[in-house]
């Protein structure tokens, strides 16, 4: 089990010192081009302490650092916002509360009982190993492991054995000064200097079977139990894990209003991750910043400006370029009576290009005043270009519109002069969207979705939805638009994702809102288009809660699964965020929802304005990691979610002891569809790979004491690299590897046969 420890952000960004730790957010009203040193007699603000630190040659902290000082003693290690000690019983967290805190208040976290169907297991006092970060404490009957980040502690009590198949149940023993508080998923441990929360946790079986449980604070304890009818059914090992990996609170100690977050990822130069967002000055002058993040999320540069100048930046958008290695920000501005749309390029290390006109009247492009942009990037390792979708209207009270787009080049400029015009609607068109990617050819189609809402030009004037598909080269494709959502109903609202392929065919998946009449409660509805327009398969995504509103949904895909994220508004209770992950069945042309997560969030808060990432749509190297980023509305900051994936410390190659002789066998990689595996043997090109389903097939009639393991097989040389199908159909299915070598002498004097290593395809 998984339990994280996440200490917020907004408790912790105040008054760090720049000689000390990585910059943080930078929150002054009025950022200078240039900083002077400060006299002896004047405060050094946050912002000079870290321009000067940078001057002198500072770097930000990479990576969370060990040491242990005394012999025997604990292993301590230091993150940015967190320092701690671990020893054989468990381990002590101590948060960053800010310079101004009296003190340390350290935490203690420790494991006090752990039974199986009621009866204790025995538990032992181990050594904590470190390894890439990760610290394993054998316990005897379970091994516990903490994975540290730089902002972050994650907990998991792995169970590779079990002595029964009853009920598991964990209770952790936490200790300090800070005053517990119950959350919905959870714990919170606080003070008036800041908190750190124990929540949220799932059960993880060898087969990636997956069950939310609860967390129940008996006083002093964390209790935690997986129900006997799971534990049957499951495949060791059983792994206690939290739904999701690990948060920020983003941009936080800000007075000034902030919102409307939207988030790109790609994935060379080890990946980076930039969230942009909203700040507003005044009335009239909306800033734009951003956090860039590398592909494990830590921070590569806080939270910079990419605009404050007196013009109004307003619905920005941003995509990413893998083979450029930067990002295209794009954004509506308002001067006085015209709007145009700007666009800034974001390097790898954050540094910018500058601001350029992506659609202006009189400077570039067609006359009329432009809105509400959107970008889309090509994940092709190779020259591309950012496509920019965005509507114009004569003026902001006209209905009469139009949806364009145009295509812009990774260096900061212009492909085409002119936008292509997709749609003109006399009674109006809005909220163009455009995929964040338009998908690795892989053989087919590398096409960008545009969709966009339609007002019905005849009574009742409800709103429709329509898309468009555009070629990577800029070339719009087919005829004529195509209708995606055109009943009596209000359908608005439409987002569409990265394609996904499955038997050699290509896919767009898109979600929209959906309301009976204008007012009422809406649904959200994904469906799954084809090339040509026409629809596949359609179902609805949100959860049918009576009365809740569903709305602002989001989705992209890995190029397998894809996820659709949403707010949910119920009359009487704060608004919450949730992400649905579902995979398309093509055999029977179904959807399968493969989970339903509530964000990491408070009942007591507002949560909204999801927008969503894959990190398969930012590169070639499938993936199943997704970033979302939300507003939280009461502490007026941000949340990034590294949300899914299976990656982490979960052994996905159980060994089963059939060998004959000294030969080794090797796997690595993750056993996820549209992932790579690699099984490695020893003696080289002398050894084979057996590929197939679990058995035991006995070789004592070849003079050897051991057995295949491996049923239903075939032969592979050595090593073997196999990708996983990417088809969800193959989830679930256990396979095995085992290898021979004609170099041996325990069979027939001249084979020997290694270990059989079993996994599932998650």
């Amino acid at each position: 089990m998984r339990n994280q420890l996440l200490v917020t952000l907004a408790a912790l960004l105040t008054s760090l010192p720049a000689q000390d730790l990585p910059p943080r957010p930078v929150h002054i009203p009025a950022p200078q081009a240039e900083e002077a040193a400060p006299s002896a007699a004047q405060e050094m603000t946050q912002q000079q302490a870290e321009a000067l630190a940078s001057r002198a040659g500072h770097r930000p902290q990479q990576r969370v650092l060990f040491d242990r000082p005394e012999t025997g003693g604990p292993l301590w290690a230091l993150g940015t916002a967190w320092k701690g000690s671990f020893d054989g019983t468990g381990f002590t967290a101590i948060p960053y509360f800010g310079t101004n805190a009296p003190r340390n208040f350290p935490m203690r976290f420790e494991l006090a009982q752990a039974t199986v169907g009621g009866a204790a297991l025995p538990l032992q006092a181990g050594s904590p190993v470190e390894n890439a970060g990760t610290v394993r404490t054998a316990r005897g009957s379970l091994t516990e492991v903490v994975e540290t980040r730089l902002e972050t502690l994650e907990q998991s009590f792995v169970f590779d054995t079990l002595p029964s198949r009853g009920a598991i149940a964990v209770d952790v023993r936490i200790t300090g000064e800070l005053q517990p508080s119950l959350l919905d998923n959870g714990v919170r441990f606080a003070n008036e200097f800041g908190h750190l929360d124990y929540t949220k946790a799932v059960a993880v079986d060898a087969k990636g079977q997956r069950l939310p449980l609860a967390i129940t604070w008996t006083g002093d304890t964390a209790h935690m139990e997986i129900p006997a009818s799971f534990v049957e059914k499951a495949q060791l090992p059983i792994v206690l894990d939290p739904v999701l990996t690990y948060w920020f609170g983003l941009a936080s100690g800000i007075t000034q209003l902030q919102y409307g977050s939207d988030v790109a990822s790609f994935q060379s130069n080890g990946g980076r991750t930039l969230i942009i967002f909203q700040r507003q000055f005044s009335a009239n002058d909306g800033d734009c910043f951003g956090v860039l993040f590398d592909g494990a999320l830590n921070l590569v540069q806080t939270d910079f400006s990419i605009d404050y100048t007196a013009s109004n930046w307003k619905n920005v958008a941003v995509a990413a370029n893998n083979y450029a290695q930067n990002f295209l920000v794009v954004a509506e501005v308002e001067g006085v009576a015209t709007w145009w749309i700007a666009g800034r390029t974001i390097a790898a290390n954050a540094a910018q290009g500058t601001v350029f006109d992506i659609e202006r009247d009189g400077v570039v492009g067609v006359p009329g005043n432009s809105f509400a942009p959107d970008v889309g990037s090509d994940p092709y390792f190779g020259p591309g270009r950012y496509c920019v979708v965005f509507m114009k209207r004569p003026n902001i009270f006209s209905a009469a519109t139009t949806i364009y787009y145009k295509q812009v080049t990774t260096t900061g400029g212009l492909a085409t002069t002119n936008p292509i015009l997709v749609d003109t609607w006399a009674t109006g068109v809005n909220n163009p969207s455009i995929s964040k990617s338009c998908g690795q050819s892989n053989g087919l189609a590398a096409n960008w979705l545009l969709t966009w809402q339609r007002t019905y030009n005849f009574a009742p004037n409800d709103q429709e939805v329509y898309g468009r598909f555009v070629n990577w080269n800029g070339a719009i494709v087919g005829t004529s638009n195509f209708g995606i959502a055109t009943t009596v109903g209000e359908e608005s609202r439409p987002s569409s994702g990265s394609p996904i392929d499955a038997n050699g065919v290509r896919y767009w998946p898109m979600v929209h809102e959906v309301a009976t009449s204008l007012g009422q409660p809406r649904d959200i509805v994904c469906k799954l288009l084809r090339g040509d327009g026409s629809q596949q398969a359609t179902f609805t995504v949100s959860s049918g809660v009576p009365g809740a509103d569903d709305k602002e949904p989001e989705i992209d895909s890995d190029g397998t699964r894809f996820v659709t994220t949403f707010s949910i508004g119920t009359v009487g209770f704060p608004q919450g965020v949730q992400a649905v992950t579902a995979a398309w069945l093509p055999a029977s042309n179904t959807f399968r929802v493969e989970e339903r997560t509530g964000l990491l969030t408070s009942s007591l808060d507002n949560y909204g304005q999801t927008n969503i990432c894959a990190d398969y749509s930012g590169g070639g190297l499938m993936s199943p990691r997704y970033f979302i980023s939300f507003t939280e509305q009461a502490s007026n900051t941000f949340r990034l979610e590294n949300f899914g994936g299976y990656t982490g410390g979960t052994n996905y190659f159980l060994n089963q002891g059939l060998a004959c002789g000294s030969l080794s066998i090797a796997a690595s990689g993750v056993p996820a569809i549209g992932q790579q595996i690699t099984v490695t043997v020893g003696n080289g090109p002398a050894s084979a790979v057996i590929f197939g389903v679990p058995g035991y097939i006995p070789l004592n009639a070849l003079g050897c004491n051991c057995a295949q393991g491996v049923d239903q097989y075939v032969y592979f040389n050595n090593p073997l690299v196999w990708t996983v199908p990417n088809n969800p159909q193959f989830v679930g299915i256990p396979l095995a590897v085992q290898g021979f070598t004609i170099a041996g002498s325990q069979c027939l004097g001249f084979v020997d046969l290694s270990d059989t290593l079993n996994f599932t395809v998650r």
